[in-house]
Parts: structure tokens; C-alpha cells; sequence
């Protein structure tokens, strides 16, 4: 499976976890643009509002150790950081380990500020987890025999561990 392949399932099993009105979720998919217009751009790949949060959710996947922080583009990242700012807004970047069947969940703020340093990780390597500098909750998985597991866990929990994580260390 190739790269393009690999992040369409990506995004299908982050759509598969999360597309669930009957739960209370709003979840909706940003539409690639294909109009070829110059500067046309998504924020993100999906927004959704359980309350009492709205989440804007970018997901990111590969069979390498490591992670770029770069797959994430310029505009992505300011666009979905501006947000975070806000009052119940939450960014965050679902990484997807395909190759360990190991999925993240990072928020966008934390990205930013380790490229914003000079001396700050540029990517994030699976075999390097213990030291990574970026605060990170771990996405539950059902076992499977599946090429890439299903999600599972409530995303208000999870965001929540997170930002528990970033705000006590």
C-alpha cells in the first residue's frame, strides 16, 4: 500500500471511530479541494463538536519509525493552532504508526512550539517514544488481524488525558 493509500485508511478509521451522531458527535470530513485553484486549502481533515467541545482533527500515517512534523503543512498548523486558542476548541493530530499498529493522539499546540524551537524535535520516532518531548495519549485499539486496527475510547477522555499531561507534566 502506498502513501496516499495509506493516509485514505487512515482517515477512514478516524472517521469509523469517531462518526457517531448517536453519541452526541457532529462529525464531518473537510472535502479534499481538487479545483486546482492556487491557495486553495483544508484546515484539517475533519471538525467535530461534541459538547462541550469543537475539535479539529488532522490525521497523519506511515510505515516508517518516524514521523515529520512537516507532514503537517505551514497553513494546517497556524490555522488549526489560531483555533486552539479558542475557548473549547481543541486541534489535534491523530499520528498513525501503521507498521506497529500504534496510533496518537498530539494537539497542535505542542507541535508548534517544538518547531518554533530551534533546538525543538522536528519529528517523532515510534522507537524513541520514551523521550519524546511531546506530551501524547495513546489511542485505543480493538485487537484485530486487520491491516490497521479500529479505535477505540472516548475522544473527550482522551483530549482530556492529554491536556491533564500538558498542564501537569
Amino acid at each position: 500500500m502506498d502513501a496516499v493509500t495509506l493516509g485514505k485508511k487512515a482517515e477512514g478509521k478516524v472517521r469509523e471511530w469517531l462518526d457517531l451522531p448517536e453519541s452526541g458527535h457532529d462529525f464531518n470530513r473537510i472535502p479534499d479541494q481538487l479545483s486546482g485553484f492556487y491557495g486553495s486549502k483544508n484546515i484539517c481533515d475533519f471538525y467535530m463538536y461534541k459538547y462541550p467541545y469543537m475539535y479539529y482533527i488532522e490525521s497523519k500515517a506511515s510505515y516508517n519509525d518516524n514521523m515529520p512534523f512537516s507532514m503537517i503543512t505551514e497553513y494546517q498548523r497556524t490555522e488549526m493552532f489560531k483555533r486552539s486558542k479558542i475557548f473549547g476548541v481543541r486541534s489535534i493530530v491523530v499520528f498513525l504508526y501503521a507498521t506497529y499498529k500504534r496510533a496518537f493522539i498530539l494537539d497542535i499546540r505542542d507541535i508548534q512550539h517544538q518547531l518554533d524551537d530551534p533546538k525543538g524535535s522536528k519529528s517523532l520516532n515510534i522507537k524513541k517514544i520514551e523521550k519524546w518531548p511531546v506530551p501524547h495519549v495513546e489511542i485505543l485499539t480493538v485487537p484485530s488481524r486487520k491491516e490497521l486496527l479500529d479505535y477505540t475510547g472516548d475522544i473527550e477522555e482522551l483530549t482530556s488525558q492529554l491536556e491533564e499531561i500538558r498542564n501537569n507534566g
